[in-house]
C-alpha cells in the first residue's frame, strides 16, 4: 500500500447560532484541504476517514474508501467527497442547498393531476425556483428535483413549464433518491424522476430514477459509475424502464452492468411508464416481475418479442471497424473473437487499432490483460501514437492531456493480484462491467495465463475454457478478443516463407477454430506490409472471409490501407448543459402551469 496525495472538498458540520428562542442561524463553511490516504495499485482501498476518524470513538473504522484508479473517495460518516490532487481530473460542483421547497399552489395541484400528492413532495424535497434555462436564454419558473447522498445535495434537476430541462453544470450525476436505497437488499429503478414520486407514494421507498433518461443507442451510465456499490451487495434489482425502444435499451444495460442474475424486468401491461400506471388506475402493481435470461429452459414466448424486433428493425449492426474491414467483419457482444499470426507479424497492434477505433465511434470501454505490453506505460504510449497519429515524443503538452482524457475514459488494464488464472481475470472483469461498464476483454496472449487443468486433458482444457468465456460473454454483454500463437508453422519451401497460420494451427486443440466466432490471422507480407486474414464469420450478416491489406506506420504504429494517416482520430467531447430527454414523459397538450 503506498499514500497518495488528494485534495478533499469538505463541507463542515453546521454551526448553529441562536438569537432568543425566536429562530437560529445556521452557517455552513467549505473549505479545501489536503489528505494523506492510502491507496493501492488496483481499485477500492477502505479505511479510517481522513477528515474524522480521529474525531470519532471508533478511530479505526473503514467508513471511507478511496478509489485509487479513478482518483475519488468518500466517507460514509461524514460525508466527505474527495479526488486526487491533479490538475487534469475532474472536480465535482455542489449546488448549495437553499431549501426552497414551499411550492406553489398552482405546482402543488399539477402535481395532484398525476397523482401524487404533497406529503410526498415534502418528503422527497421537491424545490421551486427561479433559473436561468438554456433552451430559452432566460430566467424562468421551475420545479427543482434535488438530488441527494448521505443526507448532501450532490446536483439539481432543473424543469420548467415548458419541458426544458438542466442538470447543475459540471455537478456529479447519481441516481435520484440514492439515500432510499442505501443498504436495501432490493430496489427499482425507473425513468424519472416523476415515476420515482410515484413509487415512493405507493410505499416502494427503495425506488431510484436515471438523471438523464435513455437514449436509442448508447445510453450514458457515468452515474452508475459513482453509484455502483449501492447494488453490490443487493439481492434483487427491479428495472421499471419505460416500454419504448430507448427504455428497453437503458433497461438491458443497466441489467448488464448491475448484474443479470440479480435484475427482473417488471411489465406494466401496456402502460407507459409507473405514473401512467396510477393515473388510470389509481394503484401501482409492479407484481409483473420475470429474471432476465441467463440460462435454463425457454418457449418460444420468452423470444417472440426479441423475434418481432427483428423483423422489425433487422439484424443487429454491430461494431463495424474502419475501412474495408468492415465489409467483412463486424463484432457483437456476446461473442469471442480468436487472433492467432506468427510472433512479430502485428497481431497485437492491429487488436488495439481496431479497438480504439470502435471505442471512439461507439463510445466503448474495454479492459485488457496483456502482460506482453509490461510495462504498462508503453502499451499507453503506443495508444497515444494511434490516437494522435505521430510519435508520442512529438505531442505537446495539451496532445498528450487529451489522449490521457480518452485513454482514462476508455480503457482499463486487469492485472489481478490474486494470480492470472481465466476464472480469476474473469471476476476482475465482471468487477470492471460493473464499475466502469466495459463492453470488450482483450486476453493477450493466451499463453501468458495461469493454466490449471486439474487432471483435463489440453484438449479439453481449452474447450471448457472457450466456453467459460463465450457464457461470461453471454452473461455480461461483452466481446472477448483473444490472442494466441500458432505452433504449428508449416514452412513453404518454394516461397522460403512461413505459410499464413490458422486457428487449426494454434496449440491445443481444433477447438480455437471450432468454438470462436470470429477467426483473424496476421501476416506480415514483406517490410512493413501486412495482410489480415478473416479466416471465420460465424453469422452471414456479420460479414464473410476474406483479406484486407495494410501498410505499417513506424511513426504512430498504426496500419494504413491507403497512403499515410496522420489525422487526428480524438473526438472533441460534447458538454452539453441541457438533459435530451428522447421520449418527454408527457405529450405535447399536457400544460404544465409552472
Amino acid at each position: 500500500m503506498g499514500l497518495s496525495q488528494i485534495t478533499g472538498i469538505l463541507r463542515q458540520r453546521s454551526t448553529k447560532i441562536k438569537f432568543s428562542n425566536m429562530f437560529e442561524t445556521v452557517i455552513e463553511k467549505e473549505s479545501k484541504v489536503e489528505y494523506e490516504v492510502k491507496a493501492s495499485k488496483t481499485g477500492e482501498n477502505p479505511q479510517p476517514c481522513p477528515a474524522c476518524s480521529h474525531d470519532r470513538k471508533k478511530k479505526h473504522a473503514q467508513c471511507f474508501s478511496y478509489n485509487s484508479q479513478t482518483g475519488l473517495g468518500n466517507c460514509q460518516h461524514c460525508g466527505i467527497a474527495v479526488y486526487r490532487k491533479d490538475e487534469n481530473y475532474k472536480s465535482y460542483v455542489r449546488p448549495e442547498w437553499t431549501n426552497k421547497t414551499d411550492l406553489p399552489s398552482n405546482v402543488v395541484d399539477w402535481f395532484l393531476s398525476r397523482n401524487i400528492n404533497q406529503d410526498t413532495l415534502t418528503a422527497m424535497k421537491v424545490g421551486s425556483d427561479i433559473q436561468w434555462m438554456p433552451h430559452t436564454q432566460k430566467e424562468m419558473s421551475v420545479i427543482c428535483f434535488n438530488y441527494f447522498r448521505e443526507g448532501q445535495l450532490i446536483n439539481t434537476k432543473y424543469r420548467s413549464g415548458d419541458k426544458g430541462f438542466k442538470l447543475v453544470k459540471d455537478a456529479e450525476k447519481i441516481f435520484y433518491n440514492l439515500d432510499g436505497i442505501k443498504n436495501q437488499k432490493s430496489a427499482y429503478i425507473v425513468e424519472g424522476e416523476i415515476d420515482c414520486l410515484t413509487m415512493v407514494q405507493a410505499g416502494f421507498t427503495n425506488t431510484v430514477s436515471v438523471p438523464n433518461g435513455a437514449t436509442k443507442t448508447n445510453n450514458n451510465l457515468d452515474y452508475l459509475d459513482n453509484c455502483y456499490r449501492y447494488f453490490e451487495e443487493m439481492e434483487k434489482v427491479y428495472i421499471l424502464t419505460d416500454h419504448d425502444e430507448p427504455g428497453e435499451n437503458l433497461g438491458n444495460e443497466l441489467a448488464r452492468r448491475i448484474g443479470v442474475e440479480k435484475c427482473f424486468r417488471i411489465s406494466l401491461e401496456g402502460f407507459k411508464d409507473v405514473n401512467e400506471q396510477l393515473c388510470k388506475t389509481g394503484r401501482v402493481d409492479v407484481t409483473s416481475a420475470k429474471p432476465y435470461p441467463i440460462t435454463g429452459v425457454y418457449s418460444v414466448d420468452d423470444h417472440w418479442q426479441g423475434l418481432l424486433d427483428l423483423l422489425k428493425h433487422g439484424f443487429p449492426k454491430g461494431w463495424k471497424p474502419r475501412g474495408r474491414l468492415a465489409e467483412f467483419v463486424s463484432f457483437h457482444p456476446g461473442y469471442t473473437t480468436v487472433v492467432t499470426g506468427i510472433p512479430g507479424h502485428g497481431k497485437s497492434e492491429v487488436i488495439d487499432q481496431i479497438l480504439i477505433q470502435i471505442s471512439i465511434d461507439y463510445g466503448l470501454k474495454g479492459g485488457f490483460f496483456t502482460p506482453e505490453n509490461w510495462p504498462t506505460e508503453l502499451h499507453i504510449l503506443k495508444h497515444i501514437e494511434k490516437l494522435m497519429g505521430k510519435s508520442a515524443f512529438k505531442c505537446n503538452e495539451l496532445e498528450l492531456r487529451k489522449a490521457k482524457q480518452f485513454l482514462n475514459d476508455h480503457f482499463y488494464w486487469i492485472y489481478p493480484e490474486e494470480g492470472y488464472s481465466l476464472q480469476t481475470i474473469l471476476d476482475k472483469a465482471r468487477q470492471a462491467v460493473l464499475k466502469y461498464g466495459i463492453q470488450w476483454i482483450v486476453l493477450d496472449p493466451w499463453n501468458k495465463l495461469e493454466h490449471r487443468r486439474g487432471g483435463l486433458s489440453e484438449t479439453d482444457y481449452i474447450s471448457s475454457s472457450l466456453d467459460l468465456i463465450s457464457n461470461f460473454n453471454k452473461k455480461n454483454g461483452t466481446h472477448c478478443f483473444i490472442i494466441a500463437h500458432p505452433t504449428k508453422m508449416k514452412f513453404n519451401d518454394n516461397t522460403g516463407k512461413y505459410e499464413v497460420p490458422g486457428l487449426y494451427d494454434i496449440s491445443g486443440s481444433a477447438n480455437w477454430y471450432n468454438k470462436a466466432d470470429i477467426g483473424l490471422s496476421m501476416y506480415k507480407t514483406e517490410n512493413l506490409r501486412n495482410t489480415l486474414n478473416i479466416q471465420k464469420v460465424k453469422f452471414k450478416f456479420w460479414g464473410s472471409v476474406g483479406t484486407v491489406d495494410y501498410t505499417w506506420n513506424q511513426e504512430n504504429g498504426r496500419y494504413d490501407e491507403f497512403g499515410t494517416d496522420l489525422t487526428y482520430w480524438i473526438k472533441e467531447p460534447s458538454k452539453p448543459n441541457i438533459i435530451d430527454f428522447a421520449s418527454p414523459k408527457y405529450g405535447i397538450n399536457d400544460d404544465v402551469p409552472f
